[in-house]
């Protein structure tokens, strides 16, 4: 018989978590963070001497212990001289460099590193997410994350990622947000993805949060955001309420997480309040980081109103839709649709359409309540004028008469 990790863990995580809101008055923490920095702004420019690897060098006693002969020589070993005045760097060596500059900026109470590079875990040639090498981030021998670099498009390949597991943002306090959001700023960089966490003991019910939902509380500007329910709500544990979607950049759910992780067996009254904002038509100012229940209040009225009954003080902050941002998405989403139809699908459809009789008609009249995923969390008016941008785009200016077409 398997021993009951989970519950062990549970317990371990809920006292872990207890811990850091005595040392966080507001609650609301930081549950998981993605953001991107410019290659330019983390690497200074560099001549054949590679003098840059000297500013890697010039560290604390401490951090010298630790990095010494494992960043300078793997950056050294990693630079190619192109044509002995530019140089290039792969993935690898950016990935490094990263996580490098990452160690200054999170530190914990001892002055220590929190996710230090390490011999034993190494920068891996595998990547992630379209980068094409990671360097992983531990804490006590636990994977928390991933620095990554070497994006296969130009503009992605100009760019350092970087992604924070829960793991990793449960051991970064106020302190260590304000340090990570300064030095996001000044990097010139941009959070695409932040998760924004209240855990509640006891005292609420997820079905308070439907009902909520059904009285108009998650309005805003007077229309109601879509809603998902998923779990053994006949059952009545299990359960998730979500609002919002990905696709618009802000997704709220409520779930019970004492079932999910001690199972609904044990009964316990935990509840996770979880707002995640993404970049999907929105920009994500790092004040987020600052202020985290603030922003948390300014996802919805409710969770404004939700966090003034536990008697915690904010500042509602609203993070706004960008029209023109979306329109933007919405077109390069309709764009890679389009690619997509003539790299792979035209043969099939060109074949249907000529040979196929009513064949086309009768496909569409059968699948039109299917919409494709790419195209989700658009409006449609934004999805109708990207297809009419893209169609003059690759339309020819004149169609050449064919003899015998037919």
């Amino acid at each position: 018989m398997k021993p009951a990790r989970p519950v062990l863990d549970g317990s371990h995580i809920k006292w872990t978590l207890e811990q850091v809101e005595q040392a966080n008055p507001d609650r609301v923490r930081v549950d998981w963070l993605r953001f991107t920095v410019p290659v330019d702004s983390l690497v200074p420019q560099v001549g054949p001497e590679l003098d840059w690897c000297r500013r890697y060098m010039a560290c604390t006693d401490n951090e010298w212990t630790t990095y010494r002969g494992l960043v300078p020589q793997r950056l050294a070993v990693e630079v190619l001289n192109a044509d002995g005045i530019e140089h290039y760097m792969t993935p690898k060596a950016l990935a490094s460099i990263g996580h490098f500059e990452l160690t200054g900026v999170l530190k914990g109470a001892n002055g220590l590193a929190l996710f230090p590079l390490s011999t034993a875990h190494p920068v891996e040639d595998s990547g992630m997410d379209f980068y094409a090498a990671r360097s992983p981030l531990y804490f006590e021998g636990a994977l928390v994350g991933f620095v990554l670099a070497g994006g296969k498009s130009a503009n992605q390949a100009n760019t350092v990622h970087f992604n924070l597991f829960g793991g990793a943002c449960l051991h970064l306090g106020p302190s260590q947000l304000r340090a990570l959001a300064d030095w996001i700023d000044a990097m010139g960089g941009w959070i695409t993805r932040c998760d924004l966490s209240l855990d509640v003991w006891q005292g609420l019910e997820v079905e308070r949060v439907r009902d909520a939902w059904k009285a108009g509380e998650f309005d805003v500007r007077g229309k109601r955001p879509g809603q998902k329910e998923h779990g053994a709500w006949s059952s009545g544990h299990s359960r998730t309420f979500e609002v919002g979607s990905r696709g618009t950049g802000k997704l709220m759910r409520a779930y019970e997480k004492g079932d999910e992780l001690f199972g609904h067996e044990v009964d316990d009254p935990w509840v996770r309040l979880e707002v995640e904002f993404r970049n999907n038509h929105r920009v994500i100012e790092a004040d987020v980081l600052r202020r985290p229940a603030d922003f948390f209040a300014g996802a919805y009225p409710w969770c404004a109103a939700y966090l003034a009954e536990l008697d915690i003080d904010v500042e509602r902050a609203v993070i706004p839709t960008n029209p023109e941002l979306a329109d933007r998405t919405a077109e390069a989403a309709v764009t890679r649709l389009v690619r997509w139809v003539n790299d792979t699908a035209a043969p099939a459809l060109c074949a249907v359409w000529s040979m196929g009789g009513d064949l086309v008609a009768e496909l569409i009249e059968r699948n039109q309540h299917r919409f494709a995923r790419r195209l989700t969390g658009f409006k449609r008016e934004a999805i109708e004028q990207a297809f009419e941008k893209v169609a003059a785009a690759i339309a020819p200016s004149s169609a050449p008469v064919v003899s015998g077409a037919y």
